[in-house]
């Protein structure tokens, strides 16, 4: 574990306390006191609290310039102005299923999965939500795959309705925030793709094992082939789950070619009238340790379905009426 998840977790665990740790030459992160989670319905993802702070967003210079892919290269400093909270985990099957059930909504139209004859990913018709195509019987937490970003948006808009609160996909900013958790490393816990498999469900030897997909496996084993159950690996320094592979997931941003630009605050990047691509993160069990970083990104159209494809949801905590 990095000495930058120490100092979070240290501090973190001053009850009652709000503590700013110095990372990366002067930014900071105020980390929170612990226990702070919520749920606003039996049927509602719960919620982690993440507290406010500021990081270097994107591909730092201390990282291998071999790695700088030129849609992260231009690092910025982004400030988080105010708390917020995301989901503990990516949202399941179960609480898909409870939207599909109370809206009516329609989501079965073809889906990328990796097809086992022809050893290849291709669009098949007979795969949805519910027949994601790995596992091949997907139980009510694993997280909810083959969801498009108009499907993801559809839950959040619903969500937001049942409970009364402003829920909404986290921007991504926030996204990286949350999965940086305090660290300047090239991925979360570290700056060795090996230790992955504590915390992240990528394509490591016993997916290889199963797969062979054609790009080198990271060599560690998290016990899983493909899709994991939600929180079946371990937390990172916020005490959220999965923001690293598992399914990719969405952010309400447009998609850029790089941070030129950008607003230097956790406002996601959009455009009058939308766009037809955003942004994914956080890479898949199906990712290289190269889609596993934290700065890693990529587009993906607004009507695409992936078995690999999910996402979480965000709130601002000043829109609740929280009485805790």
């Amino acid at each position: 574990m990095n000495k930058g998840h120490l100092r979070v977790i240290a501090c973190r665990a001053l009850l009652g306390s709000v503590c700013a740790l110095s990372l990366f030459g002067g930014v900071t992160v105020q980390a929170a006191e612990p226990a702070a989670q919520f749920r606003d319905c039996a049927d509602c993802p719960e919620m982690v609290r993440i507290p406010s702070g500021t990081f270097v967003m994107g591909t730092p210079a201390r990282e291998s310039q071999s790695t700088a892919l030129s849609a992260e290269s231009q690092a910025v400093i982004v400030k988080i102005n105010k708390p917020f909270a995301i989901g503990r985990v990516e949202v399941t099957r179960r609480e898909y299923r409870v939207f599909m059930q109370d809206s009516g909504y329609d989501a079965r139209s073809p889906c990328l999965i990796w097809d086992d004859e022809k050893k290849r990913f291709s669009q098949d018709r007979s795969h949805d939500w519910e027949s994601p195509g790995r596992p091949r019987e997907p139980l009510d937490d694993h997280p909810a795959a083959c969801v498009s970003w108009s499907d993801a948006k559809a839950y959040v808009q619903w969500l937001a309705h049942k409970t009364a609160k402003s829920y909404r996909l986290p921007s991504e900013a926030e996204w990286e925030y949350v999965a940086r958790a305090g660290s300047n490393t090239r991925w979360p816990w570290g700056d060795h793709a090996a230790d992955a498999c504590d915390f992240a469900n990528v394509y490591d030897l016993v997916s290889h094992e199963s797969f062979a997909f054609g790009w080198e496996p990271v060599h560690c084993r998290d016990g899983y082939a493909d899709v994991a159950p939600v929180g079946a690996l371990r937390a990172n320094a916020f005490g959220v789950y999965d923001m690293i592979g598992n399914v990719w997931e969405w952010t309400e941003d447009c998609w850029t070619d790089s941070y030129v630009g950008r607003p230097r605050d956790a406002r996601a990047w959009v455009w009058t009238g939308g766009c037809t691509q955003r942004v994914r993160r956080g890479g898949s069990w199906t990712s290289p340790a190269e889609q596993a970083r934290s700065a890693y990104r990529e587009a993906g159209d607004v009507a695409e379905r992936r078995g690999d494809g999910g996402f979480r949801v965000a709130i601002d905590l000043d829109t609740r009426s929280e009485g805790r």
